[in-house]
């Protein structure tokens, strides 16, 4: 079998050397309409794979879920005391997003205790964290470390507190309503500048007057809530203000 492919081998390469180049230059010349439209054929061909290559390799990717009233749940569920896992998530993004918004539809899915714990743990992660409290009614953060005592009712000056943790302090929710016309965005990319970490409590902002503009001052949020619906809206908040959500969370629920 060897020999006879051997053969035909040379065979061809002997009728090739017995047509000389004018011949062949005839024959194009001769056939080259049926040259072109082979070609044009062959090019039509290679464009047609390519475009139904980059079809395919669109359909390809998963299109990311939403948690709407509608759609399949898709929230994490955590226990109340789970704190690590809101601060793991919150440093594996925090060399790009350091302004974190804790978005939420109330008390109960949200409490106090959650981004005060995560705060202090950020703390003693060597990294210098401002928490932004924006429960209003009830300035719970300041409550929480012990420092309502030190404000001065008379200094109606807004600044931040130091709390019994190094490098974690607070801008308490009196701030606010001392000075009612407060740019929650300013404060926000200000902060950033000075600290590793800004962290941005608001339990309302869902029924909020101002979720828009205090959606869009935060780099990154984690939602907060106690139904599919709740997750829903804050979800499309989010991404019109295009605060990134990096967390979807159920919290008092059993983990699974």
């Amino acid at each position: 079998m060897a020999c006879e492919a051997t053969s035909i081998i040379k065979h061809g390469f002997y009728i090739l050397q017995a047509v000389s180049p004018n011949r062949i230059v005839e024959l194009l010349i001769e056939h080259w309409a049926l040259i072109t439209i082979g070609g044009a054929g062959v090019i039509v061909i290679l464009v047609f794979g390519l475009l139904l290559w980059k079809l395919r390799s669109k359909k390809a990717v998963a299109k990311p879920q939403s948690a709407g009233a509608g759609d399949q749940d898709v929230r994490e569920r955590i226990s109340s005391g789970d704190y690590q896992l809101i601060t793991d998530r919150i440093l594996q993004v925090g060399g790009k997003y350091k302004s974190i918004l804790f978005a939420a539809a109330g008390l109960n899915s949200l409490p106090i205790t959650i981004p005060v714990n995560v705060a202090i743990q950020i703390a003693q992660r060597k990294k210098r964290c401002l928490l932004i409290d924006l429960d209003l009614k009830r300035d719970a953060a300041a409550k929480a470390f012990n420092i309502s005592d030190k404000m001065d009712p008379k200094d109606l000056r807004p600044k931040p507190y130091k709390t019994p943790f190094e490098g974690l302090l607070l801008w308490p929710g009196r701030n606010f309503t001392m000075i009612k016309q407060m740019n929650i965005k300013a404060l926000v990319d200000a902060a950033t500048e000075k600290f590793d970490l800004v962290l941005v409590n608001a339990p309302y902002l869902d029924s909020s007057p101002d979720r828009a503009q205090i959606a869009s001052a935060a780099h990154c949020s984690i939602l907060f809530t106690q139904s599919p619906a709740q997750a829903g809206r804050l979800a499309a908040l989010m991404q019109a203000s295009q605060c990134k959500l990096i967390g979807n969370i159920q919290v008092n629920a059993e983990k699974q």
